[in-house]
């Protein structure tokens, strides 16, 4: 089977066998091991004040930065322009008043269609989507966080298939929370969320009085890390030690800088690729997603059951506006180059 979905992506036998590792306790000198060398090689990748990892997808690590930041009272502003930045508003409106601006698929933002919004907005937190999933578009966000953390905001951005594939440095961006997910860049199982808070974050959340949550409570996180370098709540071990085996990977690799030329290389290829098919690319240009690609096809359903049925190849198709009619390859995390030249090579034939 080939794998080329936006998450969960193939995840390389090193990693799979990492997990079957000898079962330990949260509780023991192990895990503390385990769970330090990780955090503090996080720290070290964006780079961040702080960094956590939660038992869960990544959505629950957005609504963790949520409830532990803003006060109900407060308002954040969310520039959406899919899916998942509608999904971020929701979630945001949980826990705050929500004013949300919207683009038309396939369309990204940049400073210019933003600053409008973000100067006419008297919201105490912005919010927006690194990188589209549903259209595989990417948003110029550290001219638009740059942009918004200078007007006072505090600036969160949900990067679940933006990172590490994607340029990212919280401060020279203006990111106070950022979030992503192991099953997609990482190129780990599901099942952790990956978080990082700016030092200004860090200050913002322990100013807060009140916290909704106990699972989600970042203050008891920070404390239990501090006291042993553990976990309040049991842990997905296992997904701990395959998380590590994938660092270690793409530290191998060269590490981040190299990571994020090698996803935009392959991205550019992808794409050039369909262009000489004569299919019609989804993004703007400009805002193409370095971790997949998005393009219309008016028989996109034909073709992903072709792949499948046929070839046991797995690609899925679009969100909103192009469900019945975009197809997305997924080129995130332990792709094989060779994996996605059958993709495109097949693509001609199941076309009709």
């Amino acid at each position: 089977m080939i794998l080329l979905s936006p998450g969960p992506v193939v995840v390389d036998e090193e990693i799979l066998l990492a997990q079957a590792k000898e079962m330990i306790t949260h509780r023991s000198e192990e895990f503390s091991q385990l769970y330090g060398h990780l955090i503090e090689r996080m720290k070290s990748y964006l780079p961040a004040e702080q960094a956590f990892i939660f038992t869960g997808s990544g959505t629950l690590g957005i609504e963790a930065l949520i409830l532990n930041s803003v006060k109900k009272e407060e308002k954040m502003l969310v520039l959406s322009n899919g899916e998942f930045g509608n999904r971020l508003a929701e979630t945001a409106s949980v826990y705050t008043n929500v004013q949300v601006e919207k683009l038309p698929a396939g369309k990204g933002w940049n400073l210019e269609r933003a600053k409008e919004h973000i100067d006419n907005s008297d919201a105490q937190f912005f919010a927006i989507v690194h990188n589209e999933t549903g259209y595989a578009v990417r948003n110029h966000i550290k001219e638009i966080c740059s942009y918004a953390k200078s007007k006072g905001k505090y600036v969160l951005v949900d990067a679940v298939s933006a990172w590490p594939g994607t340029p990212i440095n919280l401060d020279g961006y203006g990111v106070d929370f950022y979030v992503t997910g192991s099953q997609k860049g990482p190129g780990a199982p599901p099942g952790v969320a990956l978080l990082w808070i700016s030092k200004a974050g860090w200050e913002r959340i322990e100013s807060m009085e009140s916290i909704p949550s106990i699972y989600c409570n970042l203050k008891k996180h920070k404390a239990r890390y501090d006291k042993s370098k553990q976990t309040p709540n049991t842990p997905a071990v296992t997904i701990f030690y395959a998380l590590k085996k994938s660092f270690e990977l793409m530290d191998a690799r060269g590490g981040i800088e190299q990571e994020v030329i090698r996803q935009k290389e392959i991205s550019e290829y992808v794409r050039k690729r369909l262009k000489e098919m004569n299919f019609e690319l989804i993004a703007e240009e400009g805002f193409e997603s370095y971790t997949l690609t998005a393009f219309r096809a008016d028989n996109a359903g034909e073709i992903k059951k072709k792949l499948w049925e046929k070839y046991k190849i797995k690609i899925v198709g679009c969100k909103g506006e192009f469900k019945e009619n975009g197809l997305r390859i997924a080129h995130m995390g332990n792709f094989r180059k060779s994996e996605i030249n059958i993709v495109l090579d097949l693509l001609p034939l199941v076309r009709g």
